[in-house]
């Protein structure tokens, strides 16, 4: 069988995080697998609101194109932005890292709490969360007031923070589990479970099984449908996607 080619898609253009991502990814899977983790070239240096998520949805489509030579596609920011264009640009699997963790949270407890960044990401992820049909397992949506930018292992105060967060969601609202709402900290996922006694979820890590798990398996994104490929609209001053 052929090596399991991945392509990491981080929709911002922050290279450290892409970069400490694709090592998750890459540490996660089967040994001989490949991950290709790329960032766009023009756009947010982090996705913190909808206007953001917007310019970031546009790129994660273009990396799709420019990347077609790939067994399946993660989009690495946990708003999941892009991923439905995604998926009718490809028969490839394409798996979001916020649809991910929830999906890991639910398999491993009953109750579980989020840890995020800003209070503004709230609403969104409680949208998220009744999106996905998991509204009614989330005990808390828990804001760092800590940004994007700012996560990740080589930030020892941000860690500390994720910590303390996780301790009192455990304590306060009987949290079993945490996801970890930002794909900037998935580098810290293990040592986070260490201190605070709990699993927990990183998208990255668990989203890119999960996408080797879809490729092993055999399964496509249908062409039936929602993920049809998109009808072939011209585009004015830019080429089209069925061009």
């Amino acid at each position: 069988m052929t090596a399991f080619r991945l392509a990491l898609l981080n929709p911002n253009t922050d290279a450290r995080h892409t970069e400490a991502m694709g090592v998750v990814a890459r540490e996660t899977l089967p040994e001989g697998c490949e991950v290709t983790a790329v960032s766009p070239e023009r756009g947010p240096t982090s996705i913190e609101s909808e206007a953001d998520s917007v310019v970031a949805a546009a790129a994660v489509a273009e990396l799709v194109r420019q990347l077609p030579a790939h067994d399946a596609y993660l989009v690495a920011c946990f708003g999941d932005p892009g991923v439905g264009a995604a998926r009718e640009l490809t028969e490839a699997p394409v798996v979001g890292i916020g649809e991910a963790a929830f999906q890991a949270a639910v398999t491993i407890a009953r109750r579980f709490a989020v840890v995020t960044t800003l209070p503004r990401s709230v609403p969104e992820i409680e949208d998220a969360l009744e999106r996905h049909g998991v509204r009614g397992r989330c005990v808390a949506v828990e804001p760092l007031g800590i940004p994007v930018a700012d996560q990740g292992s080589h930030n020892a105060d941000t860690t500390a923070a994720i910590v303390d967060a996780g301790r009192r969601v455990v304590a306060r609202d009987g949290a079993e589990a945490l996801v970890l709402a930002c794909g900037g900290m998935a580098d810290v996922a293990r040592a986070v479970a260490s201190e605070v006694g709990v699993p927990v979820c990183d998208g990255v890590a668990f989203g890119a099984m999960t996408a080797y798990s879809l490729w092993r398996c055999g399964l496509r994104t249908s062409k039936s449908g929602a993920y049809g490929w998109p009808e072939a609209i011209a585009y004015s001053g830019m080429p089209g996607f069925r061009e």
